[in-house]
């Protein structure tokens, strides 16, 4: 059965949940609460469901909402890719793309891609948005990035395309004073004295750092501050007996700190790291750039 809704409708939709509360949604429309409240109840009606709860502090979509919202920021995120697609035919490069970015991507690689995609593509706009794996795959899966840039080993999802670009080696982080700087062989046992900064929401490595410990039969050590960016963690550590996990790749970056690589035994974590974005019949021109200026990007990093 097909159902004849106003696309204008399914936006007005979403932005009543993305605000929380017909009044602010109205606003950001420039409608009226009245108009707004009558297309929410004739597109339930059109589908023969109610698609918001309402409560004292605004409204929450219902389970038949959740998945309008889910396939309805889709919807609209493809007409942003026409859109696009539009305007390289027509020669133009307006328009924004939103690249979600792990730390270790922000850190190393992305400055420098974002600088020639922006210079090659005069009226681009890029939104980077840093995030980690429990993030960044959410807003990619909801429409709200067009790709990301990071660690691929999340499970695979029939709407995402992976490209593996590189594969990273989690290694551990020290000021260059610490009592354990000049040690040759260091164990798990005797990372368990020191405290740990790690990135926020980064439930990944941090399960695998537990992971590490409890392969050598110990409990995973105390981790004492969470932060979202390596800059950071890595000043945090300069200033005390902190440890802190990076990839390998950071050593330079980490040097630059005041910051060594321990040289622990055995591996906390080895990993693919590259791009993912959405499958679509045809992939944007500014997310083939993105892709394009990474590898060439990481393939001169990696080059001896």
């Amino acid at each position: 059965m097909s159902y004849p809704i106003d696309h204008r409708l399914i936006r007005q939709f979403i932005a009543t949940v993305e605000h929380g509360n017909i009044t602010a949604a109205s606003s950001a429309l420039h409608i009226s609460q009245p108009a707004l409240t009558k297309n929410i109840r004739k597109l339930e009606a059109t589908l023969g469901v109610k698609l918001l709860e309402r409560h004292s502090r605004g409204v929450v979509p219902t389970a038949f909402g959740e998945i309008l919202l889910r396939r309805g920021k889709l919807v609209e995120l493809e007409f942003e890719y026409a859109v696009a697609e539009i305007e390289a035919m027509k020669g133009g490069t307006e328009g924004t793309i939103r690249i979600g970015t792990s730390p270790v991507f922000a850190t190393l690689f992305m400055p420098k891609v974002s600088a020639t995609i922006i210079q090659s593509n005069s009226g681009l706009k890029i939104d980077l948005i840093n995030g980690v794996l429990d993030t960044l795959v959410p807003g990619l899966l909801q429409g709200d990035l067009d790709i990301i840039c990071s660690a691929l080993d999340f499970p695979d999802h029939p709407e995402i395309v992976k490209e593996h670009l590189i594969d990273f080696e989690h290694a551990v982080f020290a000021r260059a004073d610490h009592p354990l700087a000049n040690r040759s062989d260091i164990e798990a046992k005797d990372l368990m004295a020191y405290e740990w900064v790690m990135l926020a929401q980064d439930h990944i490595a941090i399960s695998r750092l537990g992971s590490y410990f409890s392969a050598n039969g110990i409990s995973p050590p105390r981790i004492a501050m969470e932060t979202n960016s390596f800059e950071t963690a890595f000043a945090m550590v300069k200033e005390g007996n902190f440890l802190t996990s990076a990839t390998s790749s950071m050593v330079g970056f980490a040097k630059s700190s005041g910051l060594i690589r321990l040289p622990i035994r055995g591996t906390l974590w080895h990993f693919p790291a590259g791009v993912a974005y959405r499958r679509s019949t045809s992939t944007p021109a500014s997310v083939n750039a993105v892709i394009s200026c990474l590898k060439a990007e990481v393939g001169e990093t990696n080059s001896p």
